[in-house]
């Protein structure tokens, strides 16, 4: 008690430091609930078009390097190649920028075009596959918003579904070249991570 009169400045200070840093930790808390939230409606979009999908994929490229690419979907006519983007705020960019913007809360922060890595990883695809036809585009969370348009090869991904509802299909469709390079394409990726190490990472779902 002693302590406390004869150095109130010092219980102040203490006061100011816990409250500052229990409002820092509520933000993070918020923050990341938001940001798990946001994950998982991107997820629970992928898994509601009902067909095969692999995520975490890393592929050799053909050219001495890896591909790593964040989805993959088996459809009757081919596969889809999904780069996904979580990107907070108000999203700036078009197909020739090379550094895309985002604002948030009054600060500007850069991030690579996208769009850029994306045919590469279409490329280790049908190279790995003997030229399986392929398609996809960049699909960015709900995190984020485009102020001027969003660029083309790019969606939201409340967007995907009516997207590539052409080639959408039943199971039963599709034909067995195509779940051959499929398994193909599982035993490359798992076979990549495992000299990475990062086995574990691949998942396929129905």
């Amino acid at each position: 008690m002693a302590f406390i009169t004869q150095n109130p400045g010092l219980v102040w200070l203490g006061l100011a430091t816990l409250l500052v840093l229990a409002a820092a930790a509520g933000y993070f808390l918020r923050h990341r609930r938001q940001t798990t939230r946001h994950e998982h409606h991107v997820t629970a979009v992928i898994d509601s078009l009902g067909v095969p999908s692999l995520h975490n994929v890393v592929l050799p490229d053909g050219i001495d390097g890896l591909a790593f690419i964040d989805c993959l979907l088996l459809v009757p006519k081919g596969i889809v190649v999904l780069s996904l983007e979580h990107r907070e705020g108000l999203l700036f960019g078009g197909r020739s920028v090379d550094r895309w913007t985002q604002l948030i809360n009054g600060k500007t922060l850069k991030f690579d075009n996208p769009l850029y890595t994306h045919p590469h990883q279409r490329q280790a695809v049908k190279w790995n596959t003997k030229d399986i036809a392929t398609c996809g585009c960049v699909v960015f969370s709900n995190a984020g918003q485009f102020q001027k348009g969003i660029p083309t090869g790019c969606c939201m991904i409340d967007e995907l579904p009516a997207k590539i509802a052409p080639l959408l299909g039943s199971a039963s469709e599709i034909p067995k070249p195509l779940h051959t390079a499929w398994a193909h394409l599982q035993d490359l990726s798992a076979a990549s991570q495992a000299e990475l190490g990062q086995q574990g990472h691949s998942t396929t779902t129905r």
